[in-house]
């Protein structure tokens, strides 16, 4: 039976790897990264796995992606522009999805190191940081609050109504 790994094309590996490094720079992979893992495998990398199994591969992945090269050598390997921009979403997302107690940032100061490296050596432009950066904190909002949290535990149940949809004026409810 292949491992998890195996399942991703060499591309989807590598970016995992990237975030992997990212989660790990500051020597914790915290709760809050392991379910943000959880979920990204599920969105990005294996949409076709059993949600219910989703957590199992996404430890099994980053516990693969842990024998890893550094972030440039990772780089790259990115074949894309699409590539590299989904790697600086992914790892943005990752950075602010936990802090470690006394941080005074949002944002780890180990992690922001690894981030930066990370923007260097991707070479993008300042102007499509900010936009990776902005995409990453609005998918970051969807899966905040009670709404965001029901959602993704209970996303295998079905269609959950867009924000936009609970917003229409006039909307019936059962």
């Amino acid at each position: 039976m292949p491992t998890p790994s195996q399942l991703l094309p060499e591309a989807d590996r590598d970016l995992l790897r990237i975030l992997c490094c990212v989660a790990w720079s500051d020597g914790d992979f915290a709760a809050e990264e392991k379910q943000l893992l959880q979920r990204l495998v599920a969105t990005y990398f294996l949409p076709e796995v059993d949600p219910l199994r989703a957590a199992d591969t996404a430890e099994a992945l980053a516990d693969e992606a842990m024998q890893m090269e550094g972030i440039e050598e990772l780089v790259q390997r990115l074949q894309t522009e699409a590539d590299r921009q989904l790697a600086l979403k992914l790892a943005f997302m990752m950075i602010r999805v936990s802090t470690s107690p006394g941080d005074a940032s949002s944002i780890n100061p180990m992690e922001r190191v690894a981030y930066r490296r990370l923007v260097e050596a991707l070479g993008l432009g300042e102007a499509k940081v900010q936009e990776c950066e902005w995409a990453a904190e609005q998918e970051l909002r969807q899966h905040s609050g009670l709404r965001g949290i029901l959602a993704s535990r209970f996303e295998w149940l079905g269609a959950w109504p867009s924000q936009e949809l609970l917003e229409t004026p006039g909307m019936q409810w059962l």
